[in-house]
């Protein structure tokens, strides 16, 4: 899961506090699939809590938290294949955010949008699948 937060150093505080462990990585901002974030990643019994940040006032982030504030952004969905799951998802009446899946030094992604399925943005994500 993915929370768009406003203030990144904050807002790890405040879940240190809240789930009693120090966040597993902070995620600078060529370790995502679009410049201009940087987050950190918590894991918690086996289920992984990344908060996010904007540093540009252009992303996809920056846009949530002017419109919506902070808050739940999208759901990763693990993947074994991100370009057959784009595919099947498609044709199960998944409106993707990008026309083909991306790769880089994250792994490879691609984005469900929300409107698509009902209201929560999901994400595709193979991380093990990198350029």
């Amino acid at each position: 899961m993915n929370i768009a937060v406003k203030d990144l150093a904050a807002a790890v505080k405040k879940y240190e506090g809240l789930l009693g462990v120090k966040p597993l990585k902070f995620v600078a901002e060529d370790e995502f699939a679009f410049p201009g974030l940087k987050g950190a990643v918590f894991e918690v019994g086996g289920f992984y809590l990344h908060l996010v940040t904007s540093v540009a006032d252009n992303t996809s982030i920056a846009k949530f938290l002017n419109t919506k504030g902070e808050g739940v952004f999208l759901v990763s969905l693990k993947s074994d294949n991100v370009q057959d799951d784009t595919e099947r998802m498609t044709g199960a009446g998944a409106a993707f955010v990008l026309n083909q899946p991306v790769s880089g030094k994250f792994g490879t992604v691609n984005f469900i949008h929300p409107k698509s399925a009902h209201g929560l943005q999901l994400e595709i994500y193979d991380p093990d699948a990198r350029l």
